[in-house]
């Protein structure tokens, strides 16, 4: 796991700056991450389009910039009102999630470091299956 927006996000490709917790309330934070504040949306879609390019691909023979990563790029938005003196904020956050796709050996003639890549791609998919299916079904 590393911060496609840190400028330097093979370095922390081990996950050692990076990390998942719980807080007090039950909810998941991951500290580490870089923070970008946008001015407006011309700025988040340029850090959309970033993080982007800074993802891992790689080629098999049915597509040659196969996503070989799952993305997660999460939007805080506050919203004050213009017309109104209270100080009244909203906050919203977003998230934008893009998953590499589920791989078939045969199909794509994977090997070596690719056939371990998509392994590892549809392992994770099902882990994500079973933790929707765990939420649907109290």
């Amino acid at each position: 796991m590393f911060d496609l927006l840190s400028g330097d996000a093979y370095k922390t490709q081990s996950g050692s700056s990076i990390q998942i917790q719980d807080d007090n309330k039950g909810e998941v934070h991951v500290k580490g991450l870089s923070l970008n504040v946008c001015a407006n949306e011309e700025d988040a879609l340029n850090q959309l389009f970033e993080g982007e390019t800074m993802r891992s691909v790689g080629s098999h023979s049915l597509n040659k910039d196969s996503s070989r990563s799952h993305c997660i790029y999460t939007i805080h938005i506050e919203s004050k009102q213009r017309l109104e003196s209270s100080e009244k904020v909203i906050r919203s956050k977003l998230h934008l999630v893009d998953l590499a796709g589920n791989e078939r050996a045969k199909k794509t003639g994977a090997s070596g470091t690719a056939l371990k890549e998509a392994a590892y791609i549809n392992k994770a998919l099902s882990f994500l299956e079973q933790c929707v299916v765990a939420t649907v079904d109290k």
